[in-house]
């Protein structure tokens, strides 16, 4: 009795066994949880207070901080920064996007206009960022803002 008893347990947990591996398995292809992305690409942005409204950082212009500023691939929507970035009280905010086997994916960044202020500058930038290029520099987005009056 104790033999049956024996290999009706072990083949339950070997059953147990086998489903759990098929389980995360499938987690590990679908997730790709041990993939580390090939690429990173980065950039940062600046928002600042356009006095003049011109669109041009002017010598006595002074940054914005507290700016939400997005993220968002609009291509094939594998990424999707939905968090924004906030600037800092330098207007400044630097930002790293994976890109999944390097893929060539199209970006847009974009804000959310502080209250009390019109934007004097595109709203939206599309992106094309190149991986490789992108390694030497970091390209920055501008965002000018002119206070409502």
């Amino acid at each position: 009795m104790s033999r049956l008893l024996e290999f009706f347990l072990g083949s339950i947990l070997i059953t147990i066994f086998t489903v759990a591996f098929l389980f995360f398995s499938a987690l590990q292809y679908i997730f790709k949880v041990d993939s580390i992305a090939d690429c990173t690409w980065q950039g940062s942005a600046r928002a600042w207070i356009d006095s003049n409204g011109d669109g041009r950082v002017g010598a006595n212009e002074p940054p914005l901080g507290g700016v939400e500023i997005y993220v968002e691939q609009t291509q094939f929507q594998l990424i999707d920064l939905r968090l924004p970035v906030i600037t800092d009280r330098n207007g400044d905010v630097m930002f790293d996007v994976s890109l999944p086997g390097c893929s060539r994916a199209t970006f847009e960044i974009y804000v959310n206009t502080p209250q009390g202020y019109r934007s004097t500058t595109r709203p939206r930038i599309e992106v094309n960022p190149d991986a490789e290029a992108n390694l030497s520099t970091d390209p920055v987005y501008y965002f000018g803002f002119m206070p409502d009056r």
